[in-house]
């Protein structure tokens, strides 16, 4: 049995247009997979027998008939010595496996790590703030030292914060990307990405080499974070972030979603609030996240001292201040207009204060010490 012919086979299908995963899994479910190479003799109403309407049969059987796809595509993966991987094969990831309509090809760079089910993704905003390092810096390094792999999206603000702390603690990471591997995106992730190739993660992509980074393809890509994860954190997200799609889709496959929460009064952290109304669980610590996945005793070195905090008295002078003026409740804007700090940085030390049960915040979003 030829399995390296049957992967060439769901590669050449994967490089038709118009044929995607569904398809794939169609024919791959009525022909044996040591048999796919047979299906360059196929007529159109064979293909129909699979399930495949008329016009995308047509479809299949010419592109079938131009083995230049598939010959361009290896030469390039030869050239730039890229890895890829097929459905059904062994190198395939079994989480991503697991989902409904996987992807039929898998490429990547670095150590194949699909073989390591203990995988979290962290997602969040791209224009994500002080707070949102703050939760990265307190939540992924206790993972990481519990060997854990972190997946991300490899894009710049919350994806960039994740991936940089774990390739400084030389852990192990996954950047799934929504371009092509021959088109690392975004440009300024360059550096990033062979760091994270260095320490022994890995990059992924589910398109052919060549594809642009184009807005249509990103749905998919946070769907294979979600496949490739136990679980999804949501870091930061406003009302519409493109985390959310992410954390919709570990929903729909019936992973954890977990959600950090923030101000009230800041946007950047609705998409949060909304998940966590509609049943994420709310986190503030690693060991919040473990719990949920793999249970107490897997979890007891972790103590709650762990806290999403930050020791004010050592690294900021503003503790003091916060605390005096807010005997009385008082709004965010009257803090920043009295102490000499930006609103980012304010919002941290406020909601650390918050953590740590020196003060709250009331309905009407003022702050009041405790």
């Amino acid at each position: 049995m030829n399995f390296q012919l049957s992967d060439q086979t769901i590669l050449h299908l994967s490089l038709i247009n118009g044929v995607g995963p569904a398809t794939i899994k169609l024919i791959i479910e009525h022909i044996a997979r040591e048999n796919l190479p047979q299906i360059y003799t196929y007529s159109a109403s064979d293909f129909q027998a699979c399930g495949i309407y008329f016009e995308r049969a047509v479809k299949i059987v010419a592109g079938l008939k131009d083995r230049s796809l598939l010959d361009k595509e290896l030469a390039l993966i030869e050239k730039h010595h890229i890895s890829w991987c097929a459905f059904g094969s062994s190198d395939y990831s079994s989480l991503l496996a697991s989902i409904e309509q996987p992807p039929a090809i898998v490429y990547y760079q670095g150590r194949n790590l699909f073989n390591q089910n203990n995988a979290i993704a962290f997602v969040g905003a791209r224009k994500a703030d002080a707070y949102a390092r703050l939760v990265v810096d307190k939540l992924v390094p206790p993972l990481v030292q519990s060997g854990w792999v972190i997946v991300s999206g490899g894009a710049l603000g919350t994806d960039s914060f994740v991936h940089d702390k774990v390739v400084k603690l030389q852990g192990k990471t996954i950047a799934v990307l929504g371009s092509g591997l021959l088109h690392w995106y975004p440009a300024s992730n360059h550096q990033l990405f062979h760091q994270i190739i260095q320490t022994g993660g890995m990059i992924v992509s589910c398109f052919p080499l060549q594809t642009q980074p184009i807005p249509s393809n990103f749905p998919a890509r946070n769907r294979i974070i979600a496949g490739l994860s136990q679980g999804t954190v949501v870091v930061q997200a406003a009302a519409k972030s493109g985390a959310l799609i992410t954390a919709d889709f570990a929903v729909e496959q019936g992973r954890e979603v977990f959600a950090v929460p923030g101000s009230i009064e800041h946007g950047l952290h609705d998409g949060c609030h909304n998940l966590i109304a509609q049943g994420a669980k709310l986190v503030t610590t690693a060991h919040d996240i473990l719990i949920e996945l793999v249970g107490v005793q897997a979890v007891t070195e972790f103590q709650q001292d762990n806290q999403l905090s930050l020791p004010l008295s050592d690294v900021c002078p503003y503790e003091k201040a916060i605390l005096e003026i807010t005997l009385i409740a008082t709004s965010t804007e009257t803090l920043v207009s009295k102490i000499d700090i930006s609103f980012d940085d304010l919002m941290v030390k406020l909601f650390d204060l918050n953590l740590q049960g020196k003060i709250t915040q009331d309905m009407m979003g003022l702050w009041k010490r405790i």
